[in-house]
């Protein structure tokens, strides 16, 4: 999978850099990449059974804890919506 990320990549870049600069790029990528499995990500929505604004709330909430927002704050958040 990483190498055709890297057949992506790497042609993506080539009228942007230099022949020298290609190389060192390629040469980059497959070191910090080298021993890492790369698996494309599911994102299909599924049915959940859940009421439409339920799932919005815990959409947001998980949105808010992805970029590391405290629990105590997450709470609030959710509180607050719920009140509204």
């Amino acid at each position: 999978m990483i190498e055709k990320i890297l057949e992506k990549v790497i042609p993506e870049m080539t009228s942007h850099l230099e022949p020298r600069q290609q190389e060192h790029l390629k040469n980059v990528l497959y070191v910090n990449f080298h021993g890492l499995e790369v698996q494309k990500e599911c994102t299909e929505l599924a049915a959940t059974g859940q009421d439409g604004d339920e799932v919005k709330i815990k959409m947001f909430i998980a949105s808010k804890k992805a970029i590391n927002r405290q629990d105590n704050t997450l709470r609030n958040y959710a509180n607050e919506i719920i009140t509204c």
